[in-house]
């Protein structure tokens, strides 16, 4: 009987044969363990609350399949919701996950809520793991980071390379941790090639396609118009295109263009996009597991913030070597 038991509640050293086993029983018999009941009685829930700004970009979506399949090997279920952007919502759904007794958090919050969710999710006392979010002070608070400032950075030395002087950005909400840090790159790598940063070509938008339209078109009128655009984010980046498409410009030819996240856009694209890349499934597993050891680690020994890199996958929207774009 005590095989059983620990088969059904996931404990380990348990093989994965009893486990198959055990539960194809309690199946085959309708029984349904009370595992809230039984969390409560040992002060544990095995429950992870995961708050997303949208379900609607496809990035969310990966990273949290990814953290979803690491959370369930390990016996954990898993809240979904989303504050559709909204910095109020962050706050409020902050609070229902803690009132449910989520065992651990990760968060990737709207922009605007950065300094309120930080102190609340401070004060909560729950392991949480920022998803590609500054951290913001406390113990049990970690960070899973891509770096994205290397990876623009790299982007503007290659557009360098292929000749280019009059290189734009456009990106996301400006004290947003990805756009930040994407735009620290882009300056660090005009400053190291010794061309000056121009106000007149940046431009910082919502994570709409209607906003970011609308900015891409500014970057579109100014005279004399960029020969590359960097875009700081895939659904700015459809925004960028549309405005692209609406002047009549072609992708690589008139424009050099360099995406980030490598998505199923920016692969079938024609010209396809250069982009700058991470890996999604390891950036929501690792999240995963860092949350997990923050849950298990009571000497607080566990690592605070891990930087994933990111990789510049060159395309055709930028590899023409024209070294006629100065003119």
């Amino acid at each position: 009987m005590g095989s059983v038991s620990r088969a059904l509640n996931n404990y380990p050293h348990v093989s994965e044969e009893l486990k198959n086993r055990v539960m194809a029983a309690a199946l085959e018999l309708g029984y349904q363990p009370a595992f809230l009941a039984h969390s409560l009685r040992r002060g544990e829930t095995n429950s992870i609350g995961f708050l997303v700004g949208t379900i609607a970009n496809p990035v969310i979506a990966t990273i949290f399949e990814a953290a979803t399949e690491v959370l369930a090997d390990n016996g954990y279920a898993i809240t979904l919701v989303s504050s559709r952007n909204k910095a109020d919502l962050d706050i409020a759904y902050l609070r229902l996950l803690a009132s449910r007794q989520v065992s651990g958090l990760i968060v990737s919050s709207a922009a605007e809520s950065q300094d309120r969710s930080s102190a609340l999710i401070n004060n909560l006392g729950i392991p949480t793991v920022m998803l590609d979010r500054s951290i913001p002070y406390g113990e049990l608070v970690y960070a899973v980071q891509s770096d994205h400032f290397s990876g623009v950075k790299e982007a503007v030395s290659h557009l360098i390379d292929q000749g280019h002087r009059q290189i734009a950005f456009i990106g996301g909400p400006k004290n947003f941790y990805p756009t930040q840090q994407r735009f620290l790159g882009f300056k660090k790598g005009l400053d190291e090639a010794g061309i000056p940063l121009r106000g007149e070509l940046i431009r910082f938008t919502s994570f709409t396609e209607t906003d970011a339209f609308a900015e891409a078109l500014v970057l579109l009128r100014h005279h004399p118009l960029p020969t590359a655009l960097i875009v700081a984010g895939n659904i700015i980046l459809i925004g960028a295109l549309m405005a692209l498409q609406d002047r009549d410009l072609i992708v690589g030819r008139d424009m050099a263009v360099v995406a980030c996240d490598d998505m199923s856009l920016t692969r079938l694209y024609r010209p396809s996009i250069t982009t700058i890349s991470r890996d999604l499934n390891l950036l929501g597993k690792t999240a995963a597991r860092l949350l997990l050891r923050g849950i298990q680690d009571k000497k607080r020994r566990t690592e605070r913030i891990i930087k994933l890199p990111t990789k510049l996958i060159i395309r055709e929207s930028s590899n023409y070597n024209r070294r006629d774009w100065t003119e």
